[in-house]
């Protein structure tokens, strides 16, 4: 394999991976919308604004994981980072909805 082809390989596995933790996310976010719909209304409140925050941090980290089979090469470590800063956001804002349905609980 030439070093183009290596990096195209590690570009479209790097692709990959960023998709499948976002794919991963995408679920956990579908369950905890659940669970906001199943606890009382002024926690379900909170859990929604906070669901809301996960999921435009997923939608916003979608979109620019989209942007990199077109902008790919230089732009990689940039635009990767920028997408697992947005997981990390995602992440954050997923862990304190539910942190908020688990103190509604008593857990």
């Amino acid at each position: 394999m030439t070093t183009t082809e290596d990096q195209s390989s590690n570009e479209g596995a790097t692709v990959e991976r960023l998709e499948r933790v976002l794919e991963e996310w995408r679920g956990r976010i579908d369950e905890l919308l659940v669970q906001a719909d199943l606890a009382s209304k002024d926690v379900s409140e909170s859990v929604r604004s906070k669901a809301d925050a996960a999921q435009n941090a997923y939608l916003a980290a979608k979109n620019q994981l989209l942007k990199i089979p077109t902008d790919a090469g230089n732009n990689l470590g940039s635009l990767r980072s920028g997408v697992e800063k947005l997981i990390d956001d995602l992440r954050q804002a997923y862990e304190s909805a539910e942190a908020t349905i688990r103190r509604s609980r008593g857990e």
